[in-house]
């Protein structure tokens, strides 16, 4: 039986632990040398020229051929506005795949992977009307560059921590380290649900947004708010701004209480009541994400949403600045994931410059300190609990105390299962062996010695689902060593 287990531990460190193979990086052979051929199209120099703002036209079927000798590995095309799906044909053999149907603004289509290698020649084909692309970008086969952006969708069902950001730049400001420290130090799901994604005034907010976010590691495509994007100086004003375009509150408290029944977040993080600096659309999100709390655990509460996710009650909900229930973050440690960059350092230095078009008006908040504890005004270090389901912080300094994330309750789960199942395997076989009484005088006979060729295995049958929970419980303790 020791054996067994030696042997059993050997296999699973193999497997999870050494790397059997190092991908070799791909090289970016973008230009307008490698088309040999297309369609529909405007200029095709606003394709290569690196500028992701600028959009190419591009009339419903336009395409456009695309041909290497080293093959074409991977594509990355920056869309002008979202557009969701794209026929690829390798020219080699006329099959083709549909690529890119999440609809995300930036979008990673990985070739080689789809036709299992990477094409010499391939065919785009844009078949769902007119479209504006802003840059594409080629590669060989291999493993792409790091600011290659390869969104996963949004994390439905399984967001452990929601962010609840008015703007594009409010999560690189006012919530400086969550993103970094929670995303990819600690590797929660992390989720962004944006109020607005500045449609009303230019695309170029949403490419910051997503940059912003790539870069402080955040992997989850956020959701980009359908409300306009409006300067507003108090609570009033700003409903009055949405009531002017049609939008009541209740519209906006439905759109708040759908994402938190869609991402069932274990927990919710939200503006400063008094909008941080006074800015009415904070103070909206922030009021509404209150109520959201509240009412999303009831299903005669906008009955669509409802319908589409079920009820959800978010065991923890964190306000900014919140003077009740107040904890301390501490975003000035070193993290192993950013190669000792602390989550400020990284919010700071990666994520808020990829907002270039609001560097002037928002530098102040990051000017002359050099690190988050010296914010005095609006610090990104304080917090309070607003609402919980699961007690008082004691220790005051993270977000999840007295919550497990959404897979440390699948493994928990899959523990307790694995578990029981080989104790009612243990009951049964032992029941199973259990002697027969016998008279005093009888003799108990002892078993026959298997002859030559016959079964003789030494395992009973209770110690089948052992292995299983052995995995389960190794499972467990890794993931809890992530953290």
């Amino acid at each position: 039986m020791r054996k067994l287990i030696l042997v059993f531990w050997a296999v699973l460190f193999l497997n999870c632990c050494i790397p059997l193979a190092f991908a070799a990086e791909a090289e970016e052979i973008s230009g307008k040398g490698l088309v040999s051929g297309y369609s529909g199209f405007g200029s095709l120099n606003r394709l290569f020229d690196g500028r992701t703002m600028e959009a190419t036209k591009i009339k419903d079927k336009g395409s456009i051929t695309l041909a290497h000798e080293k093959g074409i590995g991977a594509l990355y095309l920056v869309f002008g506005q979202e557009y969701g799906g794209v026929s690829v044909t390798n020219e080699e053999t006329g099959e083709t795949h549909r690529m890119g149907e999440a609809g995300f603004l930036h979008e990673f289509l990985n070739v080689e992977e789809v036709f299992g290698y990477a094409p010499k020649q391939i065919r785009l084909t844009f078949d769902r009307g007119e479209v504006q692309l802003n840059e594409l970008s080629v590669f060989t086969p291999g493993e792409v560059p790091e600011w290659v952006q390869r969104w996963s969708p949004p994390a439905e069902g399984e967001a452990d921590l929601v962010l609840f950001s008015a703007h594009g730049d409010d999560e690189q400001l006012f919530f400086a380290g969550i993103l970094p420290y929670y995303g990819q130090e600690l590797g929660y799901n992390v989720q962004v649900v944006y109020l607005t994604g500045h449609r009303n005034m230019t695309m170029r907010r949403s490419h910051e947004m997503l940059d912003g976010l790539w870069a402080v590691g955040v992997r989850h495509y956020p959701v980009f708010g359908p409300f306009g994007d409006y300067n507003t100086r108090s609570l009033t004003d700003a409903y009055q701004k949405y009531s002017y375009k049609g939008i009541s509150r209740e519209d906006i408290l439905s759109f708040v209480v759908e994402n938190v029944r869609r991402f069932r977040p274990k927990v919710a993080v939200g503006h400063d009541l008094k909008g941080e600096y006074g800015h009415g659309m904070h103070m909206v999100y922030a009021e509404l994400l209150c109520e959201a709390a509240e009412v999303s655990a009831d299903a005669s509460r906008f009955p669509d949403s409802c319908e589409k996710y079920g009820i959800w009650e978010i065991p923890k909900t964190y306000l900014h600045l919140y003077p009740e229930n107040e904890i301390v973050m501490d975003w000035d440690a070193p993290l192993e994931s950013f190669g000792g960059m602390t989550a400020f350092e990284v919010t700071r230095d990666r994520g808020f410059p990829c907002h270039a078009s609001q560097q002037s008006y928002y530098s102040w908040y990051f000017e002359g300190v050099d690190s988050a504890s010296e914010i005095a005004q609006y610090s990104p270090c304080e917090f309070g609990l607003y609402r919980s389901t699961v007690g008082e912080d004691r220790e005051k300094n993270d977000f999840f105390e007295n919550v497990t994330s959404h897979a440390e309750d699948v493994l928990q789960e899959a523990k307790r299962q694995a578990e029981e199942a080989a104790k009612k395997q243990l009951e049964e076989a032992a029941k199973e062996t259990a002697p027969a009484e016998t008279a005093p005088c009888e003799v108990t006979m002892q078993p026959d010695i298997p002859e030559a060729g016959e079964d003789i295995s030494v395992f009973p049958a209770a110690f089948a689902g052992i292995p299983a929970v052995f995995l389960i419980i190794f499972s467990l303790n890794v993931y809890k060593k992530k953290k």
